[in-house]
């Protein structure tokens, strides 16, 4: 996210946020990022010893939830709390308008944002008195207010997303992000030095967002490191035409996806490799939109990196010495965009899970899934509470994992067997 100087002014977006509704399919959910000139991250450098510090220790070792790709945090805010945050690279601060109102804060300001879809939400401003994740804290924060659609905030039977962290914890803390043990390390970005044994990546800013180097089928480009990506790669469709990807590899699919203010369409498919901090990426599943007004915004990048190559990786950011470490982790080699049911579907409130698209040639088609259907068990469990993730999890395994579904069309109860499979070869 970045926010424009003025905050009257109208905001234009320079990130992505994606989010799988039903993988098998490939589907996401693009939210909207907020924009701020790069000029305040010189600022916040300046005033990061006097609004940030580390409460005790030297470091503050924070516990997160990994779900469906997103990383989640608890954040005190003005003593109040926790909330659940993601913690996002591409994201400023944001909280949700309910939040703001139990919290009390006045809000001031407004203008736009605009996602990946191409539409439009209003959003406005507050200030956060103290802001705390672990034993680090934070004052004197803006905060942006937006309101976010339901399938992003839902997580069934826990506390619903309250909103996002990400730019300004980055300009002020060194972050290590460990995926494999769900932890986020703290430590003060004037003192950090690094003393791990990952792959040195100097970055410049795309808005707020890391910029790295790296390769797609060997053409080098600029890619945002983005921790609210799910997906694995996602690709400016201008880079796609130019350098003739798309003619490359034409086993693609057109799938739906759901920006923050409609649905709009976008392509899948896999290239040779990635990439990124000397390591390879064999056959990343990737993504970009199927028009030009649609997809990543930036004119300046050429795509973002999502959880599925990140996850393989201990990352380092350290805004403050311009670098990002890249050091392997045990999940490195896995195979992105494996596995699938082959549909797309949205939660349906107190009924399930509606099923909107069937792809061709998928387990879902095999079994007979059709649109229409709603999806009221899988291998047993209820879905009425089921959150997005949870129920994307259970459609995100190893090939050869049969799917136990209950469902039901016109009124007529059916159980469906999935055999899971690639839904890209």
């Amino acid at each position: 996210m970045q926010m424009a100087a003025d905050k009257t002014d109208p905001i234009v977006m320079t990130g992505t946020r994606r989010r799988h509704l039903i993988i098998g399919g490939g589907a996401f959910v693009c939210l909207a990022k907020i924009l701020r000139p790069t000029v305040l991250a010189n600022a916040a450098e300046a005033e990061g010893s006097a609004d940030s510090r580390i409460i005790s220790g030297l470091e503050s070792v924070v516990p997160v939830s990994v779900e469906a790709g997103e990383v989640i945090v608890d954040v005190s805010i003005d003593g109040r709390g926790p909330f659940p945050l993601i913690f996002d690279t591409g994201a400023e601060n944001a909280v949700t308008p309910e939040i703001a109102a139990a919290l009390g804060l006045k809000t001031e300001g407004t203008g736009t944002v605009r996602d990946s879809g191409g539409g439009s939400l209003s959003i406005a401003f507050t200030r956060v008195a103290e802001v705390r994740i672990g034993d680090a804290e934070m004052t004197d924060q803006r905060f942006a207010v937006l309101a976010l659609p339901r399938h992003v905030t839902d997580r069934g039977n826990r506390p619903a997303i309250a909103g996002f962290i990400g730019y300004e914890l980055l300009t002020r803390f060194a972050v290590r992000l460990d995926y494999g043990h769900s932890i986020l390390t703290l430590r003060p970005g004037r003192d950090f030095r690094y003393e791990g044994k990952g792959v040195r990546v100097p970055f410049t800013l795309a808005g707020n967002t890391a910029v790295v180097p790296g390769a797609a089928d060997g053409i080098e480009g600029r890619f945002v490191v983005d921790t609210g990506s799910t997906g694995a790669l996602t690709l400016r469709r201008a880079f796609v035409e130019d350098h003739g990807l798309d003619a490359h590899h034409p086993s693609a699919l057109r799938i739906k996806s759901i920006g923050a203010a409609g649905p709009f369409e976008t392509i899948l498919m896999r290239l040779d490799r990635f990439d990124i901090a000397g390591s390879r990426i064999d056959r990343p599943a990737t993504r970009y939109a199927s028009t030009g007004q649609q997809g990543l915004p930036l004119t300046d990048i050429d795509g973002s990196i999502g959880y599925e190559i990140l996850r393989q990786f201990v990352i380092t950011f350290d805004y403050r010495g311009g670098e990002v470490w890249f050091e392997r982790s045990s999940a490195f080699g896995t195979r992105t965009g494996q596995g699938g049911a082959g549909f797309q579907a949205v939660r349906m409130e107190g009924a399930g899970f509606g099923v909107t698209t069937v792809l061709p040639d998928t387990a879902a088609a095999a079994a007979g899934l059709q649109v229409g259907d709603v999806i009221t068990e899988v291998d047993g469990l209820s879905t009425v509470s089921m959150n997005q993730g949870e129920f994307a999890e259970r459609m995100r395994r190893p090939v050869g994992t049969l799917v136990r579904l209950g469902t039901v069309h016109d009124g007529t109860l059916r159980a469906i067997v999935l055999t899971l499979k690639d839904v890209l070869p």
